[in-house]
């Protein structure tokens, strides 16, 4: 998937943008319904029965619409991904068994030779009673199938399982979509531990499709700022418009590709803070702590910039005198 800027309009929801890439990440706030906007996300790249008629998305930077075809949607969780094991009949496990089962010529004759058995065992049955054998197929194969992990793997662990069943899920993603998947992952750190979260990351890149995942973690988050997304009441707070005014404001010398670095620092370190009054200095340990100049005016002017409140303790003696006279005018008086 190459980089993009939708523009998401719609008539259930306020119009939303959103930064996109091959991985995605969206930071969940509490003030955004981010589940409802990935939905309309969802439902628009459907083969059948899509919202086409009902939303639009526009690539912003590259100025076209995106097609509802363009992609085929998933929406996944954890739980999502646990219950394929129950092998039901619209499971994408399912689907793929069946779909190998289809794939060899002499599974018909199988069917027929079981078929055959279960007649000859009936004609045992003495017939008093009017009953008759279900026919044998592939329905009634998928229910004798249960999984059976060994305990040597270590398969009692979430991020085992999740390891080893995504990416068949994906294939069959692939399968069905003729390689158009988009997959989109709701919080993915959800009962694992910060190690595990990290192994399950990787395990989301190695997919090989694009993803999109909303997340409450650090260690979800793009790489890429361009691929970040924060909302907050709704609106981008990542925005070109925002680092092209970081640039013309900067009371010192910074260059585009520093401020960018910084405030992509800020996002990786600190949005986790972001739901605190947190303490922003410059001298010690606290809650955000910015001791290089570049660092301390990004940050700063970046939590202004989403309205969110915050305390200074900075020793100003540090810091050249424009530095200065910028960051005391967000003291409060």
């Amino acid at each position: 998937m190459n980089e993009m800027i939708w523009d998401i309009k719609c008539n259930d929801l306020d119009r939303v943008s959103l930064n996109i890439g091959h991985y995605t990440s969206i930071y969940n706030e509490h003030d955004t319904k981010e589940e409802d906007i990935l939905q309309v996300i969802n439902d628009y790249f459907q083969k059948r029965n899509s919202n086409k008629n009902e939303v639009i998305i526009f690539d912003d930077m590259n100025q076209e619409t995106v097609s509802y075809a363009s992609y085929q949607s998933w929406i996944l969780n954890h739980e999502l991904v646990e219950r394929e094991h129950g092998l039901a009949s619209n499971a994408i496990l399912t689907k793929k068994i069946l779909r190998n089962l289809g794939n060899h010529i002499e599974i018909g004759s199988y069917f027929n030779s079981i078929n055959a058995l279960h007649e000859d065992v009936l004609s045992l049955i003495k017939n008093e009673l009017p009953i008759c054998i279900k026919k044998f197929d592939f329905k009634a194969f998928i229910k004798l199938l249960e999984f059976h992990y060994e305990i040597c793997e270590d398969y009692d662990r979430l991020i085992v399982r999740l390891e080893k069943i995504l990416p068949i899920l994906v294939e069959e993603m692939n399968a069905i979509s003729g390689q158009k998947t988009l997959l989109i992952y709701f919080y993915p750190e959800a009962n694992l531990s910060p190690k595990e979260q990290v192994r399950f990351r990787k395990c989301l890149e190695n997919l090989a499709v694009p993803i999109i995942v909303l997340t409450g973690s650090m260690h979800f988050l793009s790489n890429e700022l361009e691929h970040n997304n924060y909302l907050r009441n709704g609106e981008q707070m990542l925005t070109s418009g925002f680092i092209n005014q970081l640039c013309w404001d900067a009371p010192l010398n910074f260059n585009e590709t520093d401020i960018k670095q910084s405030l992509n620092k800020f996002v990786h370190l600190y949005q986790e803070k972001l739901e605190l009054l947190p303490t922003v200095t410059n001298y010690k340990l606290g809650d955000i702590m910015l001791f290089e100049p570049i660092d301390l005016y990004v940050g700063i002017t970046y939590l202004n910039h989403i309205g969110q409140c915050f305390e200074l303790d900075i020793k100003y003696d540090l810091l050249n005198m424009p530095l200065q006279k910028y960051i005391k005018s967000f003291e409060k008086s």
